[in-house]
């Protein structure tokens, strides 16, 4: 929330950590934001397909030119796969985990 602008979009897409959390509500009025909350496994295979098209034609530029960046908290290993895996459960990483060969 503290990185959210004035007027912002919070967007989620899709659970990882479980269908609860908190939220500042206070927060969201004081910066009028909005929360928007999807998920893409139930739509259909079109709606699938543009936005696949969508992220090829105005994300994939980006990401190319440098201007978006994962973040990556460890990499480790292919070896200590289950090392990452314990990590992930954790679930105190921000970030990528990743295996290399």
């Amino acid at each position: 929330m503290a990185a959210l602008a004035t007027g912002g979009r919070l967007a989620v897409i899709g659970l990882q950590g479980g269908a609860k959390g908190e939220l500042d509500l206070g927060t969201m009025m004081r910066k009028r934001a909005t929360v928007l909350a999807t998920s893409l496994r139930p739509r259909p295979t079109h709606e699938k397909a543009a936005i696949v098209a969508g992220v090829a034609e105005l994300v994939w530029p980006l990401v190319s030119a440098g201007q978006v960046r994962p973040i990556i908290d460890t990499v480790l290993p292919l070896a200590e796969a289950a090392d990452a895996h314990r990590l992930l459960e954790a679930d105190g990483h921000i970030g990528k985990i990743l295996l290399r060969p």
